[in-house]
């Protein structure tokens, strides 16, 4: 057991006018640091304020959680969080023993003693201090490593800039400066028992093989100790100013946001008539969480990896988009604050941020759920697109099919009279007909008047009625729930959808909504529910799996026999942001013969591949081989299956439209026809008509 003789001197071998030239610079630095905040919280303030308040305790426990934890580092690239978790504690731990050996340096002076009479930094608790920091600064050093071996290699997607070698090499020579000043110190101060600091020892170690005494370690040791001082007082200084704020930025969004995916912000006539502004222009436009998150964001990379439209060739990067608004912040910023005259710089849209690069977002949120810091470019795409559709800058294909869904409820343009022409021959009751339903499906567009899609709403009321469901539909009184419109950048015609759609679902006292479509779920759970409708909504794979659970739906027996030939295509909407992807699957498998599993792809659940129609794509007249989405065709037919289901209704428009672009006669069904077709006893289908 260390007794309290152990411990060391702090400043030892540093004369007077060191410590006071020290203290000095640290002051310097320290000033440079606060400027810094100080200049870039000021940028951060030019943007709106939300008006929600801060809830500290959510935020305290979400630090906790998450932040200290670093769990959002999991997302991805796993040998990445791991070095960042390395540095992350090696820092962490290295700034707490920092602040613990000023408050003994400090506590003494105030005390007056002398160095030799430490305060508590000695002992047991002075042996386990300098195992701890030893231990944690190789972590930090193995993590600082790893990062300058992956850029080396070019093996890293971060974009790089010279500065970031400047702070790896000064956080790597700073590490290992502090073992070698600790060594040097032990060979001058003759410790006794340095076998504690492990890594000191044999750093002196090594200074004693070169001849290196007690006699010559003295001025080595200041010498170090000062190349060590400037380092550590130049990180503190250059910290605000460099890539590394993205550490204080990103620690402040991932305590303060807790939202789930799909939650677009609502905006008012009111907030219009006020402003004048309808989306986001100017930088200035965007909220202040918005700005903190472009100096957050690392430019890791991760989001354009996971962008389906990068991958299609298409001219967005999300990581790009943040990264130049943040260079547009930095060169308007400073000028807003002067109240000088930027006229010609101001609006963000053209050279900054090109109406095509934002067009092509599938609204997939890949990019938002794979951020290890919560940055959302997804929002800011969407804000931008408002501003355009307000400056009548949507044309063509998808501002057409907007103007039908003003004009006719939908975006085909056709009557409501014909939204019931899909179930001919099948007695489906509408509320008129049942007004004491207790489920209410609804049907969607796609599925009322797409001939393709029509099948999906068959086989999912024959199922209802095989389960001797009590349910109804709206049929004409049914309205696009203006969820494309929306991610699209059209809030006012979305809310005039909504409002109807409120209206006639609250008039007929609708409770719970089954829909086979993942946007209109999305849209009736998240967006409805900022206008005051609060419906229990399920995906249709839920509910189908519900029924087959309780015995509603029996299934023939399926003889064992070939391995199974179908794969599933998760959809964004429902996987990525509703969180559902196992009903889905266990529907699939009870459909399969004992033994039988389905054949995964390589990115599913909640890192599926987009089929490249969200986000108002669908409504684009992009040549199939040019959407977005093609790459997940060639993970379909790499599974080898002969049928791919799916839970969407664009999905399988889109995964249809892919394999005919590609001549591969691989059939896409719907969940529900899966199912029908192994149910025992179904009931006759007809043939749809339009």
């Amino acid at each position: 057991m260390p007794n309290d003789s152990l411990t060391r001197e702090i400043m030892g071998n540093i004369g007077a006018f060191s410590q006071f030239l020290f203290y000095l610079l640290a002051a310097a630095a320290i000033t440079c640091f606060g400027y810094g905040l100080h200049r870039r919280t000021r940028l951060w303030r030019l943007g709106r304020q939300t008006g929600r308040p801060l809830n500290w305790r959510a935020s305290i426990t979400r630090f906790i959680t998450h932040v200290m934890t670093q769990r959002t580092l999991q997302r991805g690239r796993r040998a990445a969080g791991i070095a960042h978790r390395l540095f992350f504690y090696g820092f962490i731990v290295l700034l707490i023993g920092t602040i613990l050996v000023a408050i003994e340096h400090y506590g003494a002076l105030l005390m007056g003693r002398s160095a030799h009479q430490p305060l508590f930094h000695k002992g047991l608790y002075f042996a386990c201090y300098e195992l701890v920091l030893d231990t944690f600064g190789l972590a930090m050093l193995a993590g600082i490593c790893w990062f300058i071996q992956r850029r080396w290699r070019g093996r890293s997607s971060m974009a790089h800039h010279w500065s970031d070698w400047v702070i790896l090499f000064s956080l790597l020579l700073l590490g290992i400066s502090g073992y070698l000043v600790e060594g040097l110190r032990i060979i001058d101060a003759q410790t006794p028992q340095p076998g504690y600091s492990y890594v000191g020892l044999a750093a002196a170690t090594v200074f004693r093989q070169f001849g290196i005494d007690s006699s010559q370690a003295s001025g080595i040791h200041l010498a170090l100790w000062w190349i060590h001082a400037v380092l550590a007082l130049g990180f503190i200084a250059a910290f605000p100013y460099t890539r590394l704020l993205h550490s204080l930025a990103g620690q402040w969004l991932i305590s303060t946001r807790d939202e789930p995916l799909g939650i677009m912000n609502p905006i008012t006539i009111e907030e219009v008539e006020s402003t004048g502004r309808v989306g986001v222009e100017r930088i200035e436009d965007f909220t202040r969480q918005q700005l903190i998150e472009m100096d957050a964001c690392v430019s890791c990379g991760r989001c354009q990896d996971a962008c389906p439209a990068h991958a299609a060739g298409k001219p967005l990067s999300p990581r790009n988009v943040v990264q130049d608004l943040r260079g547009h912040l930095n060169i308007v910023g400073p000028l807003l604050l002067a109240d000088q005259e930027t006229t010609e710089q101001e609006s963000i849209h053209g050279e900054t941020i090109s109406a095509e690069t934002l067009w092509s977002c599938t609204s997939c949120h890949a990019c938002v759920d794979t951020c290890p810091l919560d940055v959302n470019p997804l929002r800011m795409i969407t804000d931008m697109r408002r501003h355009l559709v307000g400056e009548g800058q949507l044309r063509g294909a998808p501002a057409t099919a907007l103007q039908k869904m003003q004009r006719s409820g939908n975006p085909w343009g056709l009557p409501a009279e014909e939204r019931l022409h899909w179930a001919t021959g099948l007695h489906v009751p509408t509320v008129e007909e049942n007004p004491e339903f207790e489920i209410l499906y609804w049907v969607g567009c796609a599925a009322s008047y797409d001939r393709r899609i029509q099948r999906v709403a068959r086989a999912v009321v024959q199922l209802l009625q095989y389960a001797e469901v009590n349910y109804a539909v709206l049929g004409p009184e049914e309205r696009c729930t203006g969820e494309s419109a929306r991610r699209m950048g059209d809030e006012f015609l979305f809310q005039e959808m909504a409002t109807g759609n409120l209206e006639t679902l609250q008039r007929h006292a609708v409770r719970k909504i089954i829909t086979h479509c993942p946007h209109c779920l999305n849209s009736l759970t998240n967006d409805y529910s900022q206008f005051g409708g609060n419906f229990e909504v399920v995906h249709h794979s839920q509910f189908l799996q519900e029924l087959v659970q309780q015995g509603q739906l029996v299934l023939a027996d399926q003889e064992p026999g070939e391995a199974a030939e179908i794969t599933y295509h998760d959809p964004c909407y429902l996987a990525r942001v509703q969180q559902i992807s196992e009903p889905p699957r266990q529907v699939i498998e009870l459909t399969l013969p004992a033994g039988n599993h389905l054949r995964e792809m390589p990115r599913r659940r909640e890192n599926t591949g987009c089929c490249g129609a969200g986000g108002g794509r669908m409504w684009f007249d992009d040549p199939p081989e040019e959407r977005a989405g093609m790459d997940r065709i060639a993970e379909i037919k790499a599974t080898g299956a002969r049928t791919v289901a799916v839970g969407c209704p664009f999905c399988l428009t889109m995964v249809r439209d892919g394999m005919a672009a590609e001549n591969v006669e691989i059939e896409v069904q719907d969940i529900a026809e899966v199912l029908l077709a192994t149910v025992t006893a179904p009931p006759i289908m007809e043939s749809p008509t339009t």
